[in-house]
């Protein structure tokens, strides 16, 4: 890291006064309708308050109705960027953005952030070498592990509920890549901060190295990777019966190393097909007690398959697709309810094995894939307080259908089967739901894009279980219209 840093500092002494040759200034301003209810999958009963109260008589540990039900809002994003060639290889990139809910009364309102403010230094020192440095947007493949899924709020638009917040623009680090370009192979390291508190062992850091080898063969490429999240400000909360057969411990110490490659395809004309795979290891900590380490153990994976019927009516593109985060079993987990609590029969070494969302930018629904758990990740916190967030313990099979009735008209629609890969309770049904999502997208102009879209989720047998006091069953769903301009 000091040596990039060094390196860095030396670049902009030596371009200091550089001539700016070529300035672009671009944009683009985002508009958004938004409905949703029953986010939590359990309506309000009659005569029952809109609140987080237990639902069956059993106290605090018990289920309860949330607030993130029923919602609409307006919602605006506006990007202005502006990005300079200078001499020697150097350019520079500066991107501020402004994102607020309409007649909303926060300093949003009329708050401009920095979003993006980078420097690319090409053949830096030597010839294959590229340096960028500063704020910028990471995706790696298809965001599987690092991609635009931070999702930050630091301007409070969408409040404590995090209601909206799946649309939130914010999602840049800050960061240094050293690229070297060895066509047809590129080696990538990266170091990225992102949580800084001033505090010396709070911190949240992303380390990475990532390889790109591009094959002409079926136009293959293969992309071995190795990331490092290291968030001394975790709040993961796993049941653990080294402290009693009811109660789950916080650990505020999260390392976790993901290796992996992903690989992608055309075998054959108008054929697709994409495998990324990914192994976890790593500990948890809880510094407050002596009893504080477990040692992680995770698998992921994402299978994609395409078709594109280039002949056919409505040139129509089907695609099939398979998502796998793995979940901590069952039997190491508490329910925390009357007549559902279990002893956790694994001892403090056991292994973690729950999935890492680490910062992943890939979302294949526009419901399911925020909801919130007990383990501090998603948005969206459902009745059923033992419940884990969207981003591990998860199967989803999926199938779309693209079609363009018209030249300038693009409908999709995608149905996805969603299942559990532990049940967060001990005994119940794995299948956690179905969903139905669709769009229709028109061009306008080049530069103007009008749409709708809606996504229903139908709450899986699990949610049924075990008996109609603690059952929630209800639809859930979202629909939207938006209108895009690029200039």
């Amino acid at each position: 890291m000091l040596v990039g840093l060094l390196a860095f500092a030396v670049a902009l002494t030596g371009t200091a006064y550089a001539e700016v040759q070529n300035i672009k200034v671009s944009g683009d301003i985002d508009l958004k309708a938004i409905a949703h209810k029953n986010y939590d999958l359990k309506l309000k009963q009659k005569n029952q308050p809109k609140s987080n109260a237990d639902e069956s008589g059993g106290g605090g540990a018990a289920d309860g109705v949330t607030n993130d039900d029923d919602e609409s809002f307006y919602l605006s994003t506006v990007h202005l960027q502006v990005s300079a060639d200078l001499t020697d290889n150097v350019s520079a990139t500066v991107k501020l953005l402004n994102q607020r809910k309409w007649d909303s009364h926060t300093a949003a309102f009329e708050n401009i952030n920095l979003d993006n403010a980078y420097v690319v230094l090409k053949e830096f020192l030597y010839s294959p070498l590229t340096v960028i440095a500063g704020r910028q947007n990471l995706k790696y493949g298809n965001g599987f592990i690092v991609g635009e899924g931070l999702l930050a709020d630091p301007e409070a638009v969408f409040g404590g509920a995090n209601i909206g917040r799946e649309y939130s623009a914010y999602n840049a680090f800050d960061a240094i890549r050293l690229i070297l370009d060895y066509s047809p192979v590129t080696v990538e390291g990266l170091i990225a901060k992102v949580a800084e508190t001033n505090v010396t062992d709070n911190d949240t850091d992303l380390y990475g190295i990532i390889v790109n080898y591009q094959h002409d063969q079926w136009n293959a490429n293969v992309m071995p990777y190795w990331f490092y999240k290291d968030d001394h400000g975790a709040s993961l909360v796993v049941s653990d019966s080294r402290l009693s057969d009811t109660a789950a411990r916080t650990y505020d110490v999260n390392r976790v190393h993901t290796v992996g490659a992903l690989v992608t395809a055309s075998p054959i004309e108008n054929l697709w097909l994409s495998l990324e795979g990914a192994g976890q290891f790593g500990e948890i900590f809880d510094r407050s007690s002596e009893l504080d380490q477990r040692k992680r153990e995770g698998w992921g994976a994402h299978l994609d398959a395409r078709y594109n019927w280039a002949k056919a009516p409505w040139t129509p593109t089907t695609g099939v697709g398979w998502v796998f985060y793995s979940g901590e079993d069952s039997s190491r987990q508490n329910g925390n309810l009357p007549n559902e609590s279990a002893i956790a029969t694994t001892n403090g070494d056991d292994e973690f094995s729950a999935w890492d969302a680490v910062y992943r930018g890939s979302f294949q629904t526009y419901i399911q894939d925020f909801f919130a758990g007990n383990d501090g990740g998603g948005l969206y916190t459902t009745f059923d307080n033992n419940d884990t967030s969207a981003g591990t313990n998860r199967h989803l099979f999926y199938g779309d259908l693209t079609l363009k009735p018209l030249e300038d008209l693009t409908v999709w629609g995608r149905y996805t089967h969603v299942r559990f890969d532990n049940a967060p309770r001990i005994g119940r049904d794995e299948h956690a739901g179905d969903e139905i999502d669709a769009k229709v997208a028109y061009d306008y102009t080049e530069d103007v894009q009008l749409g709708v879209f809606g996504g229903w989720f139908f709450p899986g047998d699990y949610y049924g279980e075990p008996d109609s006091t603690r059952a929630g069953q209800d639809l859930a769903w979202t629909v939207g219209g938006s209108a895009s301009v690029k200039f």
